[in-house]
């Protein structure tokens, strides 16, 4: 196993820098092609986004080769204007090929802070099959942190064409290094501290009786919150988590949360304003078309708005609004970093 950040050589690691592995071993045939297929890439003029680093998903395709020649010249437009450059390739698999892709899973010690990266093959094979391949550069890909990009607009154009012919699950999606030939994985980088990190949320005062979530609604909602907060992508982060409010709350969030928060004004009108804000990427994203980004602290107001509407609704008690303790949380680090440190 290798691993360089986004520099080509070892370097003290900041905020915002990723965490590059690949396993150390020579490139399968199918790597080597696929290397020689992105190199048609047009070259940039911005060295960043020029690195050599591709995202690549890889489907399988039910046509036989002829078929596939067929749909290619007689099914898809000769050229297609999209957002960023993007590739769409068939390639023929007739001996059996093995490789393997690294994954980097990140733990948690018992300092709570401290981690250690774990990294494992998953290992793959092809033959007697025709594979589709989707490719984008990595700075398209991970633009404004995934959303609405990478390559699902060409998935999207070719299986309105080709229907069920494409198989919709992805048998692999991984980063790609065309200089090193290899898979890469690229799930971890340097993130900052938020202000919420350490604020935990209280379910309810020490003499209430626990949760019965078997509820149509409750349940639904658990659910939706879980989907959100397992996703890696910030657009179906802010579906799902909107869609869990509406669950709790009906359509009219605001109508829902203004007499909660009621008796205290100052509260109220931070909270109108965090679901004002989640409402408004929403707005962007499904009516807009436009990528959106939730920050750690806006995600951590959403949970709370779903925690204190699940107490409203099975009539839990606590001593204060989850919203609360988020707000106390936020105001208490920044307070913690404004000040001076002794040096």
């Amino acid at each position: 196993m290798n691993a360089v950040n986004d520099g080509s050589q070892m370097q003290q690691l900041k905020a915002g820098d990723r965490l590059w592995v690949w396993l150390a071993e020579e490139p399968s045939a199918l790597e080597i092609e696929l290397a020689d297929a992105l190199t048609v890439f047009p070259k940039l003029e911005n060295a960043e986004d020029n690195n050599g680093v591709f995202h690549v998903r890889v489907y399988s395709w039910r046509g036989s080769p002829d078929f596939t020649q067929d749909f290619l010249k007689t099914h898809l437009p000769n050229s297609v204007e999209l957002p960023f450059e993007r590739m769409i390739k068939f390639v023929k698999i007739d001996k059996k090929i093995e490789f393997s892709i690294p994954v980097a899973i990140l733990s948690f010690s018992h300092s709570a802070e401290a981690g250690a990266v774990h990294v494992s093959p998953l290992k793959y094979s092809f033959w007697d099959q025709t594979l589709m391949i989707l490719a984008s550069r990595q700075s398209d890909h991970d633009r404004k942190d995934s959303a609405l990009t990478g390559s699902f607009d060409s998935l999207g154009l070719v299986s309105l064409l080709s229907g069920q012919i494409l198989h919709g699950g992805c048998l692999l999606s991984s980063y790609f290094c065309i200089t090193r030939k290899k898979f890469l994985s690229g799930t971890l980088g340097v993130v900052t501290q938020s202000s919420t990190d350490w604020a935990p949320l209280q379910f309810a005062s020490a003499n209430q009786d626990g949760l019965d979530a078997r509820d149509d609604r409750t349940h639904a909602a658990l659910w939706f919150a879980g989907s959100a907060f397992s996703s890696n992508d910030n657009a179906s982060k802010i579906v799902s988590y909107i869609t869990a409010l509406e669950i709790l709350m009906g359509k009219n969030l605001q109508n829902y949360l203004s007499p909660l928060y009621r008796k205290d004004k100052e509260l109220q009108k931070l909270a109108l304003e965090k679901l004002t804000a989640l409402k408004s990427l929403r707005g962007d994203l499904v009516h807009k078309g436009r990528r959106v980004v939730l920050s750690a602290e806006l995600e951590r107001y959403a949970q709370a708005f779903i925690l204190d509407a699940i107490r409203q609704n099975n009539n839990v008690t606590t001593e204060v609004f989850a919203v609360q303790n988020v707000a106390l949380a936020i105001m208490t680090a920044s307070a913690r970093a404004a000040t001076p440190q002794p040096s």
